[in-house]
């Protein structure tokens, strides 16, 4: 399926390549699928393809998750990601914009949903301090509307490959019932992430420890899109291969 995932994703690279454009592609191994301090994946071991591709200071991006029937978003077996995004220069400060989809294959349901993203980015030194927010418009799919901040800071440590990160989320929104809770257990919630990343190209091994304040009993309500495996605290494993 893998495979599959690949070709399907991976196919407009060997086009964009011979035009000369500037593009990047990788394959991805991780104990768990992890977003805003959720796991997408059902706390189960995922792995993903990406490609990405720059045209004219544009950049389109399409990533292909392995879900494993996740119950967060239906049963769905293949999450594909695609965005459009541009960076802005304004000085010592790097503007984004990015319009984003998430499409879920093998779900019960329509699962699908878009969002906004706005971020900003300023360098100090070695570090980079980055603020980004995420907004999904008012969508059935997700029982309302989503608000996702998040802040920042990563580094490199001088002289090795190796970057260490720590950022701080949280999420809001307006409506309830099963579908809010998919993106919102149990309704607004903190998370965090401390990372570690050592990089050779091609190969990239990362650590995450991520975590939520979202409280055993909220992440267990008996409702179909809840999952009590995927708001706990953990480390995550990953593995990235480039080309």
């Amino acid at each position: 399926m893998l495979m599959l995932l690949a070709a399907a994703v991976l196919g407009p690279v060997a086009s964009g390549a011979a035009r000369g454009q500037a593009l990047d592609a990788g394959a991805e191994a991780a104990s768990d699928e992890v977003r805003a301090g959720l796991s997408w994946s059902g706390g189960a071991a995922s792995a993903s393809v990406d490609a990405r591709l720059d045209v004219s200071g544009i950049d389109t991006t399409a990533r292909a998750v392995l879900l494993r029937g996740a119950r967060r978003h239906g049963r769905a077996d293949i999450l594909v990601d695609l965005a459009v995004g541009r960076d802005w220069s304004m000085g010592a400060i790097t503007l984004r914009t990015e319009l984003a989809g998430h499409i879920f294959s093998g779900a019960a349901q329509r699962m699908d949903f878009a969002e906004l993203v706005l971020g900003a980015r300023y360098g100090i030194g070695p570090l980079r301090l980055v603020a980004t927010a995420w907004y999904a418009p008012r969508q059935s799919t997700i029982g309302g509307d989503n608000l996702h901040l998040r802040g920042s800071v990563d580094g490199g440590l001088p002289g090795l490959p190796i970057t260490l990160a720590a950022s701080l989320g949280y999420t809001t929104g307006r409506g309830d019932g099963p579908r809010a809770i998919r993106l919102r257990p149990g309704g607004d919630y903190a998370d965090w992430k401390l990372t570690a990343e050592y990089a050779r190209y091609p190969l990239m091994f990362g650590l995450d420890y991520v975590g939520t304040d979202i409280g055993d009993r909220a992440a267990r309500r008996a409702l179909p899109f809840a999952d009590p495996a995927g708001a706990g605290d953990r480390i995550v494993a990953r593995m990235r291969f480039s080309f």
